[in-house]
This record gives structure tokens, sequence and C-alpha cells, in this order.
């Protein structure tokens, strides 16, 4: 169960809910859930969920709409019952020329066909028998439930009901259940707003969370139906429909804790307040009384951290190690009951990240850059060179070579064959070794990444013949030897994140295909940049006010470790 959900209590005041095995039942409906804004009834050993009691009519000739002679019609009533294991919802408004209705039949079908909606109908009579008409194809139910009518079937004539229309209960229901559509393919704002239950008086300033109920994704098993215009949802995973809307709950109640707080509608203050509503959902008082608190750095956090931030990990898979920094500074500050605030010191630090990853980016494209140029001939500019001459500093083919030294002083420049193949690995440094086993040429980083485990630990690697680049006779030699950016890189952009569950055994998760998985994969793993290289993340988040107010205790930088340049 949700944590914004509360479970109902087993006993009810009233002669009504003396049995809680009746209640039980009442598990099964979808929007039993929404008990605080529901009104729930147990009538002749079976539930009822009021969603919305309406008003009576009081429309022309109020008194030819009544019941029997005595029992108000509402306008804007809205009910749910159950049949077994089928839902049916029954609905009223205020029509041209009195009280119109409405049936949805609901059957718990995988088949979103099989779900039948009654057009609104301002005779009672012909929608009962249209729908009577539909279920009494289904022989092996028991139709007793029916026979007592429309209006005592949906509890129109209950004493709860026609209370709450004398009392004007309805003035108090805030949420109407379902979520219309108008143009019958989307809902537009205006109608999230309706079903989340916007106030016009005292919800100007947080119209950015009807915006963000709108916007936020659906989670991946959810998916989207809309039918005679109203909107509900299928679980994939158990073919479960419901008019709930997947996210109802979470904006509900931001949306009351919003109105609560009162937060300035600025980005800065509209970010701290959503940080500290989703810590503070983790860190309860619950887990404050235990001392048991749950793990913070969580996938479903870090991409609620994203949405926050506005940032696209899909993209930028390496910005995820930024926002597991926030989420262990923040939650920190949440637990020692100190206010959120410094988002921007985060937002500098991803651009800070995204810098260091672009500067990779580049060092990595002037590296295939110079590669490209000394694998070709300088002469043909056709043929790959085998060939370097010392003084001339030049690589050129064997054909080449030889028609430019064969005579005059050039006859004594000294030579060095070169073998200039590119790795099989990566396709993009030259291979300066020649692995036996795997008979495959490897630079040195793309060597190291495959030979690191397993049987291939074993591997007899063959150095290449090659000019020595380390006596710095020749600059454009050092991309031959790799300066290691494809291999940050490489590291950088994969979708593969390592997370830690519960029980402290380390969890893999892509990011792009949100698989999960125990073993490692043999997919390079996305790690933090170290701080050897451009200063890394810890460069970026040293400067920050945040970080030198207050320490870190799960950051893994050390203070003393030594400081070392990289070379692009």
């Amino acid at each position: 169960m949700d944590m914004y959900e509360e479970r109902p209590p087993e006993i009810f005041t009233g002669g009504y809910f003396d049995q809680a095995n009746i209640v039980n039942q009442t598990e099964g409906l979808q929007d039993f859930r929404r008990r605080q804004e529901g009104h729930l009834i147990i009538a002749d050993d079976r539930p009822l969920l009021v969603m919305s009691f309406g008003l009576k009519y009081q429309g022309p000739n109020p008194s030819k709409y009544k019941i029997e002679g005595k029992y108000d019609i509402p306008v804007g009533f809205k009910v749910i019952i159950k049949w077994e294991e089928d839902e049916i919802v029954f609905m009223t408004r205020q029509g041209t020329f009195g009280p119109e209705f409405q049936i949805v039949y609901l059957p718990q079908s995988p088949t979103p066909e099989d779900f039948t909606v009654f057009e609104w109908n301002a005779n009672i009579a012909e929608i009962w028998d249209q729908f009577l008409t539909v279920i009494e194809g289904k022989e092996d139910r028991d139709m007793r439930l029916f026979n007592q009518g429309p209006w005592r079937t949906f509890g129109v004539t209950r004493d709860e009901v026609q209370m709450a229309l004398k009392q004007g209960t309805d003035q108090k229901t805030i949420v109407d259940g379902i979520l219309y559509c108008a143009d019958g393919i989307e809902p537009d704002l205006q109608e999230h707003m309706r079903y989340l239950g916007v106030d016009p008086a005292t919800d100007e300033n947080i119209l950015w969370i009807f915006t963000a109920f709108k916007e936020e994704p659906l989670p991946s098993s959810s998916a989207q139906y809309v039918k005679d215009g109203m909107v509900y949802w299928v679980d994939e995973r158990t073919s479960e429909a419901t008019w709930k809307h997947p996210h109802y709950d979470k904006f509900r109640k931001m949306l009351q804790v919003a109105r609560n707080q009162k937060p300035v509608p600025h980005w800065k203050s509209i970010m701290e307040f959503r940080i500290e509503f989703l810590l503070s959902n983790i860190f309860t008082w619950e887990a404050e009384a235990s001392g048991e608190y749950p793990l913070v750095e969580t996938v479903d956090n870090v991409i609620e951290m994203a949405r926050i931030f506005g940032v696209d990990i899909k993209n930028e898979p390496y910005l995820v190690h930024v926002l597991k920094r926030a989420l262990r500074h923040y939650g920190n500050c949440v637990k020692e009951k100190r206010k959120v605030k410094d988002v921007e010191d985060f937002r500098n630090l991803m651009h800070r990240y995204r810098d260091l990853v672009s500067q990779y980016e580049q060092a990595m494209s002037i590296e295939e850059k110079r590669v490209a140029k000394m694998k070709i001939c300088v002469q043909c500019d056709e043929r790959d060179a085998v060939l370097f001459c010392d003084q001339c500093k030049d690589f050129f083919c064997q054909g080449c070579f030889d028609r430019l030294h064969s005579r005059g002083r050039r006859q004594n420049h000294r030579r060095t064959w070169v073998e200039m193949g590119m790795c099989a690995e990566c396709v993009e440094s030259i291979a300066l070794f020649h692995c036996v086993q795997c008979a495959d040429l490897y630079c040195r980083d793309c060597f190291q990444e495959w030979h690191v485990r397993g049987g291939r630990r074993n591997h007899i690697p063959i150095i290449l013949r090659s000019f020595n680049s380390q006596t710095h006779q020749l600059p454009e030699a050092t991309p031959a030897m790799g300066t290691g950016a494809a291999q940050i890189l490489a590291k950088a952009r994969s979708p593969w994140l390592e997370f830690t569950d519960e029980n402290n055994v380390k969890l893999y998760y892509n990011i792009l295909t949100t698989e999960s998985r125990r073993d490692k994969p043999l997919a390079v793993i996305n790690e933090p940049i170290e701080d050897n290289k451009g200063g890394g993340m810890s460069a970026g988040w040293s400067g920050t006010w945040g970080a030198n107010m207050f320490p870190d205790p799960l950051s893994r930088t050390q203070p003393n470790a030594p400081q070392l340049e990289t070379a692009f």
C-alpha cells in the first residue's frame, strides 16, 4: 500500500458497519482507496462508494422529479457499486428540461471494448432497460441485485444520500473521480486541474503542480485510454483497469502540502519545495522513531530528482552521480531538520560535469583526427603509412619513402617501421598490442579493459613495432599511445549504473531499457569521473557554499589524495 494511503478501520460507527467481512469486500473497488474523498456505505450487505452526493434538483417542476413522491433526485451524483468482480458507475446531471442519468459498466476484463457506457438519458426507465439488456446475457451471474430497481440499486433512496442532499454535503466534495477529455485524444491542463481539485481562490501561486501532474510520464506498466470522453488506465501487468490516475495520490498530497506551506512561485523555491516533499515522505516520523531510515539513493528517487532538476538522464546518464550526491546531501538536511536550499549549487555542479564531458569529447575528436592523419602517407594521401622518417618527421608508405629517399642527403635519413593497424574493439585508436589468443589488434585502453578478468587475464600480448612517442621528437605521436579519453567517455555515456538495495547488495540498472539485474553486465558501468581526471566531480562540488557548510559523510573523496594532471 502506498505511503500516502491509510488503511480504513475495520470497525465503523453506525448500524451498517458491524460486519468487518462486508467491509473487506470493498477492497476490490478500484476507487476504494479514495476513502478520504469518497463516502463508503454498506447497503444490504454490499458496499457502495459515493464519490459525489450532488445537489437537489432545482429546475422546473421540482415536485415532478420525486422518487415515490418523497425522495429527492440528486444532480451531480456519482456512485460506484460492485457486482461480483465487475464495477458499475451511476451518475446524474442537470439536463435542459430535468435531471439526466448515465451508467458505465466496467467488467473485469483486459479488453477495453468490453467496457460499456450508456449515453446520458433523461428517462431513467429507458437507460435502466438498456443496462439490463446488456447484463442479462450473463446467465451464470446472480441478478437478484437488480430486482429492486435503479434507485435502490444505486443507493439514491438511502437515508445517507437523502440527508446529504438536505445538508449540502456535496459542497465539501472536492474530487470528481473521473478525468474527462473533451477532444477524445488527450486531456488538457484545465481538465487535469478539475480532476485534481483546483481551488481558484487559493491555488493561484501553485498552478505549477497541475502542470507537473499533466506532464509527468506514466509508469512503464500503465497505458492510458479514452472512451466516450472519459480517461481510464490499464495496468498491463495485471490487465486491471481503473479510473484513478497512477500519480493521483502523489500530486493530491503535494497540492495539500503546498496549500499549507505556500511556496513562492519562483523556480528555486519550487525545486526546494519538491525536494523536501520527496524526502519528507521517505524520512517519516516512523523512521525517525525507530532510527531505521530507508535508502535514499534508489532508482525511483534518482528519476524523481531528475524531473525536479529538469535533466534528461537518458541522454546525460553521467548526471546520475550528481543527483545521487544531491539526494545524500538533502537527505541529511531533512533528517537533521535543516532547511532545503542551495539548489543552484547542484545546478552549477551539473554544468561543471557537462563541461568536463565536453572537454573529453573534444579531446577524443582531436585524437581521431590526428590518428587518421598519422595512418595515411603524407605524400600520396592514399596508402597506409608503414614507415616513419625520424628526420622528416613524417609518415610514408613504402613506395613514397623509397622514391623520396633514393638520392641526396635523404638517403641517410633514419627510418622506423610502424604498424598502423586500428584497434579491433574501438576502431578509433591505433593498435599497440596483438593478442595471440584473441588474434586481434588492441589499443592500450581496450586491451586493459577486455583482459582484466576471466580467462583473458592469461592472454599473451605482442607489442607491435612502432615509433617511440616518449622521446618527444614527434608531438603528433601522442594520440597513438592513447590519451584515455575514449575510455572515460565510454563510462560517462554508459546507461548501466550501479545502485545498492536495502540488503546492501549491488544492483545494476539500465537507464534506457529500465532493466535491472544482480550480476554485473559485460557492458561498461557508468562511474563518476575520477578526481585526477580534469578535477573530477569533486572539483565542482568543493567550491560550493553548501559543500563547505555541511560535510558529506558518504563522500568517497579523500582530502589528501594526490591530484594529477591529464593532458588532452
